[in-house]
C-alpha cells in the first residue's frame, strides 16, 4: 500500500520529518521511516517527563500501571498482563518493585485464594495524582505543538498503526 511517499528520503520534505537536533551525521531513509520516528517522539517524550516528573521515580510504564490499578482495583495480575499485552512473568518484578515501594499491595484474591487480587496504596493513590499532573503539562506542550484537529487525527493514526502491527 503506498501513500505516495517513499522511504528513500526523496520523496519526504525533511523540514516536516522528526524531532529535536540536527543528526551529526547522514541518516539515510531513517527520516522517511514510521517507526523510526515513532521512537525518536518517544525518547524526547520520556527525555522530557523525566525532566519535569524525575523525583516521583515513577516510569511512564509504571504510571501507566498504577492507572490501570486506580481504574480496577482488586484486579488480577493476569488481567494486568492481558490488558497491556505482556507476559505475567515480566510483569511479577514491576509488581514487586512497585509492592516494595508500598505504592501497591497484592492480597489473595477472596474468590480464588490461588489468584492475587492488586490494588494501590494510599501512597500509590498519592504518586499517581502527582505524576498525572506531570504528564497532563506533558500532553500540553505535545499539544502546542499541534493545530486543531491533529490530536485527534493522530490518536487515530497511532491507533490503526498498533492495530496492523497487532495483526501482522
Amino acid at each position: 500500500m503506498s501513500n505516495g511517499k517513499t522511504t528513500g528520503g526523496s520523496a519526504i520534505d525533511p523540514s516536516v520529518v522528526g524531532t529535536g537536533s540536527q543528526p551529526a551525521g547522514d541518516l539515510g531513509p531513517l527520516p522517511g521511516y514510521v517507526g523510526y520516528n515513532l521512537r525518536r517522539a518517544q525518547i524526547a517524550s520520556f527525555k522530557h517527563l523525566d525532566r519535569i516528573a524525575g523525583a516521583l521515580e515513577l516510569s511512564p510504564g509504571q504510571f501507566s500501571l498504577l492507572t490501570f490499578l486506580d481504574r480496577n482495583p482488586g484486579v488480577s495480575q493476569k488481567a494486568i498482563s492481558r490488558a497491556f499485552g505482556v507476559d505475567t512473568s515480566t510483569l511479577s518484578p514491576v509488581l514487586a518493585a512497585l509492592s516494595a515501594r508500598g505504592l501497591l499491595r497484592r492480597g489473595r484474591a477472596s474468590h480464588d485464594r490461588r489468584n492475587y487480587a492488586i490494588s494501590l496504596t494510599a501512597d500509590g493513590r498519592r504518586r499517581l495524582a502527582e505524576m498525572r499532573r506531570q504528564i497532563e503539562a506533558q500532553e500540553a506542550v505535545m499539544d502546542a505543538a499541534l493545530d486543531a484537529g491533529e490530536r485527534a487525527q493522530l490518536l487515530e493514526m497511532l491507533g490503526k498503526i498498533a492495530a496492523a502491527m497487532e495483526r501482522a
